[in-house]
């Protein structure tokens, strides 16, 4: 999934803030225009709100604090917070007609799935007519929210997708190869450097972690001027020429180079092979820094900015949002509860306990976050990502696997880069003339 980190565990910080102990904050953050939200009746009780979210790990943990900060800060509205269940998750109940006013959804995942499906309320009214200002979150963050038009979104977390080299420096020392200069090097530089911590290229050690996921397909293409998918998610790009380049490119690191194993070479996980040193780098998200944090034991690491290619990085914006059901019969206190999630207070708690700190800059500029060394490579990359773009029809799941199993026979020698590249074409573009 493209918006997730892992656990450090909630700070007493994280806490407080959305426990309600800094309620005049959170009013400022939160408030953005008059409340629309209409006083109950009298003898009645608070507006009652269901809000969706994962109940695994840390954000188990931190959902049901946003749920109660919410609920401290005033009394017109209560929510409760319910994780989805096995099987239960938004499409299930959107169909069952028991989804909930407000839900996590993730971009890369399930967002266009369920907006596609029509269970999503466009938030564009709301946001006019409380003057709510878009313009707090990082444009690309909400153009990738806008589905078909509409804003069934607004970033509860966003990042700039597989923007980070994660390198063991040790094994840079002990093959005398220099840190890159990750403001100025290229692809073609890192694809040296990748070929230098190959050592002997017997495949002893690795330079590279496999860079094959739909992710590195995105950036590497992108960054070489091309596209996988068209803005308006209805024509399949990954033949383009431009494109091509960006998948030679990593052909080239696994076959040419040998930079990089085929996928499935070598067992266990990236952060387990680069602290090992079976790998020098990893190409990847936010993701994995807890888990060197926790697991690195006196290896030496460190976050590089991706290297520049022919046209641009190549970023993209993963964004989660925090979206309203289109069957809420509460639309003015979802959309209070909305704001509320997407506040600045609440997406720094975020950070605290893992994640990414939302999808405004004032959280990736906030020195808790620029502090960070890990982090601040991906808070400078946030202002270089552009949309993520998702599939008219919504079925991002089905667009990604038909891409990553045609490619597949690149990374194994069995196609060429043009067939399959092609192959992944037409099958791609199978998927997008479905009717959703």
């Amino acid at each position: 999934m493209v918006g997730m980190g892992r656990s450090m565990g909630i700070t007493r910080h994280a806490a407080l803030a959305v426990a309600g102990a800094l309620p005049l904050g959170l009013l400022a953050a939160c408030g953005q225009g008059a409340s629309s939200t209409e006083s109950p009746a009298a003898g009645a009780g608070p507006v009652e709100l269901r809000l969706h979210g994962n109940s695994s790990g840390a954000e188990g943990d931190y959902w049901p604090k946003v749920a109660s900060g919410f609920n401290a800060r005033q009394s017109k509205i209560h929510v409760t917070f319910e994780p989805w269940a096995p099987g239960n998750g938004p499409l299930v109940l959107g169909a069952a007609g028991q989804l909930g006013d407000v839900m996590r959804l993730v971009a890369s995942s399930e967002y266009s799935q369920v907006a596609a499906k029509g269970l999503l309320k466009d938030l564009a009214t709301l946001v006019s007519r409380d003057k709510y200002d878009l313009k707090q979150f990082y444009a690309a963050a909400v153009e990738t929210l806008r589905f078909r038009t509409k804003q069934f979104g607004l970033p509860h977390i966003a990042h700039p997708g597989f923007c980070a080299l994660f390198a063991n420096t040790d094994l840079f020392k002990q093959m005398g190869v220099p840190e890159p200069d990750e403001n100025a090097w290229t692809m073609a530089q890192f694809q040296a450097v990748a070929g230098r911590l190959s050592g002997s290229r017997d495949g002893s050690r690795w330079g590279l972690w496999p860079p094959t996921g739909f992710q590195h397909i995105i950036v590497a293409a992108r960054a070489h001027g091309g596209e996988v998918l068209s803005r308006d998610g209805k024509k399949a790009l990954i033949a383009d020429p431009a494109s091509v380049q960006g998948v030679q490119f990593l052909s080239d690191l696994i076959q040419k180079e040998r930079a990089a194993p085929p996928p499935g070479t070598l067992t266990g996980t990236d952060a387990a092979n680069l602290l090992s040193g079976q790998v020098a780098m990893v190409w990847t998200n936010f993701g994995i820094i807890n888990t060197l944090r926790k697991q690195a034991q006196g290896v030496q690491w460190k976050a590089i900015m991706a290297p520049k290619g022919p046209q641009s990085r190549g970023f993209f914006m993963g964004v989660d949002a925090a979206a309203m059901g289109g069957m809420t019969k509460n639309a003015d206190a979802a959309f209070e509860l909305v704001k509320y999630v997407v506040s600045k207070d609440v997406s720094l708690g975020w950070f605290d306990v893992g994640f990414a700190p939302g999808g405004r800059p004032d959280t990736w500029n906030d020195p808790k976050v620029t502090g960070d060394a890990a982090f601040k490579v991906f808070a400078r990359a946030m202002g270089e990502a552009a949309p993520y773009n998702l599939p008219d029809n919504g079925l991002i799941t089905d667009f990604n696997m038909a891409l990553n199993k045609e490619l597949g026979a690149i990374w194994s020698g069995q196609a060429s880069v043009k067939d399959a590249t092609e192959a992944a074409r037409r099958a791609c573009q199978e998927v997008l003339d479905r009717s959703g």
